[in-house]
């Protein structure tokens, strides 16, 4: 097959290198092509001015859309996310008749949920943030684009190079939370090769699938299991609720589980000792 990653980072990146090694063609376009490996054809490429991308080549079977806002606020998020994606659709389905699948990574911040409920992709879009309210809003946009869409909603990326608990911790900074916080997180790399599975689905593919691993936690049981791995106190506990609370839920990731993925890492603690061990690096 024939795949363009586009704005292809870390994740995509790592995509692109299971797309390689099962002996298919990779165009990838970032803003800095020198970056990339040089096992895909790269294309420079400032998505936030569409008059100067390149031509999408005809024979294009597979789409993989991985944003990253070019600011944290909605508007930021408004121009890498939303027109890009409506753009690239537009594109694709005036250019690509042998499209098989479009794929978008977004993420499980517009979906609601609390009291630890377990959520699946039947629960209704609930962002409560703006920029999350932007996320939903691609969503929604590809989802009635016409195109065979399907749309990977993450949970908590991490991985070598994504290691924010980690340095948390390591800074004496955590503390233990005194109400429930549910967590749900995918490895970086198993994120990569569900966006892999789902193109070799084919029209077997759903619409959405919640890319998430299969051992949500409590945040201060996560903070403890890290204190342990580096051999350090185990962090406080908080002495008041964050002004800011975070969706309290565990996500479900059956229907992916169903479709035949398998996970490298099904739950965090696998994960982490990975990435201590140090033998992954995150692409650039």
């Amino acid at each position: 097959m024939k795949v363009l990653l586009v704005s292809c980072g870390d994740v995509a990146t790592e995509a692109g290198l299971r797309f390689h090694a099962h002996g298919h063609e990779v165009t990838a376009w970032r803003r800095q092509a020198d970056k990339l490996p040089g096992l895909f054809t790269g294309h420079s490429v400032d998505l936030l001015v569409p008059a100067k991308w390149p031509a999408i080549d005809p024979e294009t079977d597979i789409v993989v859309l991985t944003p990253v806002p070019v600011t944290r606020d909605a508007e930021g998020y408004q121009r890498s996310y939303l027109n890009v994606a409506k753009e690239l659709a537009t594109r694709v389905a005036a250019d690509c008749p042998k499209l098989r699948r479009f794929i978008y990574v977004s993420s499980s911040a517009v979906m609601g949920g609390e009291a630890g409920q377990w959520v699946d992709e039947s629960a209704p879009l609930a962002p409560t943030r703006e920029t999350s309210k932007v996320l939903a809003q691609t969503e929604i946009a590809l989802a009635g684009s016409g195109l065979p869409v399907t749309i990977l909603r993450a949970s908590g990326i991490y991985g070598p190079g994504r290691t924010r608990l980690v340095d948390i911790v390591r800074s004496g900074t955590a503390q233990l939370p005194i109400q429930s916080h549910w967590t749900n997180r995918i490895h970086r790399d198993d994120l990569a090769q569900a966006i892999v599975h789902v193109a070799a689905l084919g029209e077997q593919a759903a619409e959405l699938y919640l890319a998430s691993d299969s051992a949500p936690a409590q945040l201060g049981e996560v903070y403890e299991f890290l204190a342990k791995q580096l051999d350090l106190p185990v962090p406080p506990g908080a002495s008041e609720a964050p002004t800011r609370s975070a969706a309290d839920r565990r996500l479900d990731n059956a229907r992916l589980l169903a479709s035949g993925l398998q996970l490298e890492y099904p739950s965090y603690a696998q994960g982490y000792r990975h990435i201590l061990e140090g033998t992954s690096t995150r692409h650039q």
